[in-house]
């Protein structure tokens, strides 16, 4: 069940263990789970008109259209995380007159690959036909070079692979094979209404050193070329590991989008929310949700929130030793101005900064005449070192709404749900460090 909580002019909702069970499919559920309980997102339409968000279409959903959230494992056995957030109410890939891609081969191109499934669409450039691309083989694939998505509705399921998952992995100097969701301003498209879930990121940096290149992203979502093209663009459930700059950026204009669910561990800069110079009116990140994440064993930049970021909520995530390698000067969450452009109108609330590692009063920044003010925070867990903090006397206005665990389901109910269900030795440590370490902040 859902209890809804209110303490001063902020309303929250915290999702109970009971509601995580409960939210099982049934005849007509746009909630498809695949094979090992991962949830993928449904055509949330069930009347044959929502294929497309403009005509009502859900994301997971209750296949009535209207969006709602939902999703179980095939047994009831197992949970999923909610799809919920700014986007999420997109039909992305799915829907009425959509079709699938299965990826049926490991390699960087040609028939049956990724790349294929991902870039030949079918339609018209501009409105190509839904696609849902799904994964019948599991293991890694090596992209060469770039792969950018530059159309729309688009779903990339990577929790339906089989045991293992796939893991996107970059090889050499990082500068490659690198994979965005972006614009194609000839066109006058992008890659709006973007669904990539269950994969997982494995970049080049070496963790020993401070060097890096600013063009070795993983994922990136850049809207810069083409302003207010790119919304409806979720990433989820993903894991990223050994990221250079960055795992996951936002770059220029970006809205009504959700960054949920994810899991970045041992990266040097995690995520960006940016643009230079910064101030530009156009070039706006506005309307994002960032929750249920993990930061782990993390230099600095989770997050590093810089110029215009607008009307964006920062909740329930988790993070976990930053400034972690020796370097100096890291830090977890960072909020700063950039070329005239400052962060307004941000909610940050019921996030938990544990007091594992060291620069424990480092985590959270503010750099560059960034306001406080405009920062409003509720029920953050900080280090006893911590002195900062968002000054807003009450909390900013949204249209979004993301169910919350209770404190004490973070580790029973919240850790194992993010990232996607398979996972490495070395990511199963860091989660149980995690979660003995959540344990003993409370």
């Amino acid at each position: 069940m859902t209890r809804r909580l209110a303490t001063g002019a902020f309303a929250t909702t915290i999702l109970s263990a009971a509601l995580v069970a409960s939210c099982s499919t049934d005849d007509g559920d746009a909630s498809t789970p695949s094979e090992d309980g991962g949830a993928v997102a449904g055509d949330g339409d069930g009347d044959g008109d929502g294929d497309r968000p403009e005509n009502g279409g859900g994301g997971m959903g209750d296949g009535d259209g209207d969006g709602a959230p939902g999703g179980a494992s095939g047994d009831g056995d197992e949970s999923v995380p909610l799809l919920q957030g700014y986007g999420t109410d997109s039909s992305f890939g799915t829907g009425e007159g959509s079709e699938s891609c299965v990826v049926t081969r490991l390699d960087d191109a040609g028939p049956g690959t990724f790349r294929d499934c991902v870039a030949n669409r079918d339609g018209e450039f501009t409105s190509p036909t839904p696609r849902h691309v799904t994964f019948s083989v599991s293991g890694t694939i090596i992209l060469l070079t770039d792969l950018a998505i530059r159309q729309p509705y688009l779903t990339i399921d990577g929790l339906s692979a089989p045991e293992g998952g796939i893991t996107i992995q970059k090889i050499g100097t990082g500068e490659e094979g690198e994979m965005v969701i972006n614009t194609a301003p000839g066109q006058g498209t992008c890659g709006h209404d973007v669904l990539v879930q269950g994969l997982r990121f494995v970049g080049t940096w070496t963790r020993d050193t401070e060097e890096h290149s600013q063009n070795a992203d993983n994922l990136s979502v850049d809207g810069e070329d083409l302003p207010g093209c790119l919304r409806n663009v979720v990433i989820f459930r993903n894991t990223y590991v050994n990221a250079q700059d960055t795992a996951g950026n936002y770059w220029g204009s970006v809205q009504d989008s959700t960054f949920a669910y994810n899991a970045l561990l041992y990266s040097l800069h995690p995520v960006s929310i940016s643009h230079a110079p910064g101030g530009e009116e156009n070039q706006e990140r506005q309307r994002l949700s960032i929750h249920h994440n993990l930061y782990a064993y993390i230099h600095e930049r989770a997050n590093n929130v810089r110029g215009n970021v607008l009307d964006s909520n920062f909740e329930q995530n988790i993070y976990h030793k930053w400034d972690a390698f020796g370097f100096g000067g890291g830090y977890a969450t960072e909020f700063r101005c950039r070329g005239g452009g400052c962060p307004q109108r941000i909610n940050m609330t019921h996030n938990h900064y544990t007091s594992g590692g060291v620069s424990l009063n480092a985590a959270l920044e503010f750099a560059d005449d960034a306001d406080p003010a405009q920062i409003y925070s509720f029920q953050n867990r900080f280090p006893a070192e911590e002195s900062d903090d968002g000054r807003a006397g009450a909390p900013f206005s949204r249209t979004d709404m993301v169910d919350l665990f209770a404190p004490e389901e973070l580790v029973t109910h919240l850790l194992p749900l993010i990232g996607p269900p398979s996972r490495t030795s070395e990511e199963e440590e860091v989660f149980a460090e995690v979660a003995a370490q959540v344990a003993l902040d409370q």
